[in-house]
């Protein structure tokens, strides 16, 4: 019943309000190839999360040394990367954005900006003074979160709104963007912040001796719910592709599901369930990316100073909505999701490859992610720029599947391996 309740919790970790908007939008965009494109965005928005949380384990939940296996200083750089990611450049900013835009989809009548600036106000409020009643909203809201769902979810099921349109775009194309869409969940990322409080609470119950099977069985509970949830999901979105023909965001989306399923009523009770669910969300990550950022500059800048700091970041970068979040992170994602996957596959694998060729091989995949990014960003500003610089990299094999560094990564761990035998350890 422990591994259960833990199971349920990390469940709850991973499935923020925000992900909800990912799968009906990635299952309007692909149609027909919906079942495909839940199989490409699980890999890396529920897969390779858990390998990660399995990965920490390994470390007994210690970040430092699960970040420090291609050195100290790469290890504090990536941290601190991750931290901005799932901070005030990304998951933070996007839970206002998701707020608000539900709000305004659901027909209430309020100013965007306006709503942002209260909902960071509040949750300020409630960092600095250490309030407790957020602690009691977030412990009812994902259940009652997941009975909406599940009624919305069964409900769209029985009784489609239409049928998925065929896609134009081929299975394996299909595949490989959703991959890359799993990155949105931002969830290997946090995963590494979460390991830890799992890993706590599996040693509080006695289970430190039998620490990494009852990590897989934890893992296993969370995952099952994602997967259920985000296929189904994917497959709601499917289901208006005939139908709808001015959506042009992920939340317009999740709010017509909701009112083509459930009616206008519940419609409002899901964006209210949602915009609280972001709010517990924000104070949580505000409150950790705060701590966290005191840790790793040693306490040169006080909490309440990078709180507010963080909330700052936040507001600016909200008031260009959930999608301009999105499109402006898509590229910072590119660049730190190859070397966190590599950081976890040497963790796990845990060959002795010596720590110069770690950093190696850690060194090129992330020169190829960075030209990657960059590429992205330029491109934003001038599309020809952007095409032209991206050219250092395209004949690299499944660029145009988006892993320009993957046959680098496994070409030069192969040649590693063959050479282990003359390197030290990991450490």
């Amino acid at each position: 019943m422990n591994i259960l309740f833990i199971g349920f919790a990390l469940f709850s970790l991973f499935f923020g309000a925000g992900n909800l908007i990912f799968p009906p939008f990635l299952g309007r965009t692909y149609g027909s190839n919906c079942l495909i494109a839940s199989i490409g965005f699980i890999l890396t928005g529920v897969g390779l999360a858990s390998v990660a949380v399995y990965s920490m384990a390994k470390k007994n939940g210690d970040i430092k040394e699960f970040t420090k296996v291609g050195g100290e200083k790469l290890g504090n750089l990536v941290l601190l990367i991750i931290s901005v990611v799932i901070g005030p450049l990304g998951a933070i900013p996007r839970t206002a954005a998701t707020s608000g835009e539900v709000m305004i989809a659901s027909g209430i009548n309020i100013s965007y900006n306006l709503f942002i600036i209260l909902f960071f106000g509040l949750t300020l409020i409630f960092i600095l003074t250490d309030n407790k009643l957020i602690d009691l909203i977030g412990k009812y809201l994902t259940p009652l979160l997941l009975v909406v769902l599940f009624f919305m979810i069964i409900s769209g099921i029985v009784n489609p709104i239409g049928n998925p349109s065929i896609s134009s775009m081929t299975k394996v194309h299909t595949f490989t963007k959703s991959v890359v869409e799993g990155y949105n969940t931002m969830d290997a990322l946090a995963s590494i912040v979460f390991a830890p409080i799992v890993i706590k609470s599996l040693i509080e119950k006695g289970y430190e001796n039998d620490i990494r099977r009852k990590t897989v069985q934890v893992i296993l509970v969370a995952a099952t719910g994602l997967v259920l949830v985000y296929l189904s999901l994917t497959y709601l979105g499917a289901t208006s592709t005939e139908s709808h023909n001015d959506i042009n965001s992920r939340v317009q989306l999740l709010i017509i599901l909701a009112r083509s399923i459930l009616g206008s009523f519940g419609k409002y009770i899901l964006a209210a369930i949602i915009v609280l669910a972001c709010f517990t969300t924000s104070v949580g990550l505000t409150s950790s990316i705060s701590d966290m950022f005191t840790k790793i500059f040693d306490d040169k800048i006080s909490y309440n100073t990078t709180a507010i700091i963080v909330i700052i970041i936040s507001i600016i970068l909200s008031m260009v909505g959930v999608d301009g979040i999105i499109n402006l992170t898509m590229p910072l994602l590119t660049f730190i999701y190859p070397i966190v996957l590599v950081m976890i596959i040497l963790n796990l694998l845990n060959y002795n490859l010596s720590k110069s060729y770690r950093k190696i091989i850690l060194g090129l995949t992330g020169t190829i992610s960075l030209i990657q990014s960059l590429s992205m960003y330029i491109s934003m500003l001038n599309p020809d720029l952007g095409s032209n610089f991206e050219k250092l990299i395209a004949w690299l094999p499944l660029y145009d599947y988006g892993f320009p560094w993957l046959v680098p990564f496994i070409f030069l761990f192969v040649i590693g391996l063959f050479n282990r035998e003359k390197s030290s350890t990991l450490v």
